[in-house]
């Protein structure tokens, strides 16, 4: 069971340097960073801009992205200190992450193209999707009747996916490079980018999908 204390997920010591800890210091190289808002840093974060942070729905853990090419999961207690817990890496970015909805398992966009699958009981990462560019965006749908992986890219198209399957569901094609997304169904947004910020809304169902743009 997920987040049980003898799962590979649940003991920090399997996953080698992660849970180290060092002094955050500016890009002067002057020393710790002042923190007059008392805020509590989150330990062992990643060597390079964050791209997304999203608490799970099931626990209290949290999930971040970055452009050092890894994600890192955290067990946030009550106090709000955090213990690392676990990462992956991708050979490229990666630009968003989202949850299952059971709370065990993890997605990640990467400029790989690739979006992949974490289970965070076995800590296994595998390949669910695949684009022609970078994966900018990735969210899990769920649906009255169904639930799949939903992503958006570079490449001008949204794809759902069967995470069972190596072949999309669905194929959006959209006229410009998705910068940003997200679904609650049955309703899409996509924002794009062509001599301006548009978005894109669609509803989608089983039988049909109705878009619309907006400036």
């Amino acid at each position: 069971m997920f987040g049980s204390t003898n799962t590979a997920f649940s003991g920090a010591s399997s996953f080698g340097t992660f849970g180290s800890t060092s002094a955050t210091t500016n890009t002067l190289g002057l020393g710790t960073l002042d923190n007059p808002m008392k805020d509590i840093e989150v330990q062992a974060p990643p060597d390079d801009t964050v791209s997304a942070l999203k608490f799970s729905p099931k626990a209290d853990f949290l999930i971040g992205s970055s452009w050092a090419n890894d994600i890192r999961c955290w067990e946030v207690k009550e106090n709000g200190q955090t213990i690392p817990k676990a990462q992956q890496s991708h050979t490229g970015p990666i630009l968003d992450c989202c949850w299952h909805d059971d709370g065990t398992k993890v997605f990640t966009a990467s400029t790989d193209k690739q979006c992949k699958m974490w289970d965070l009981n076995s800590n296994q990462a595998v390949q669910v999707a695949q684009h022609d560019k970078a994966v900018k965006t990735c969210h899990w749908v769920q649906a009255p009747n169904y639930s799949c992986l939903m992503t958006g890219s570079w490449d001008q198209t949204l794809k759902f996916w069967d995470t069972r399957s190596p072949n999309p569901m669905l194929v959006i094609q959209v006229p410009e490079r998705v910068y940003c997304a997200d679904v609650v169904y049955p309703w899409l947004l996509s924002e794009l980018h062509r001599e301006g910020y548009f978005v894109t809304s669609w509803r989608i169902s089983r039988r049909n999908i109705r878009g619309s743009t907006h400036r």
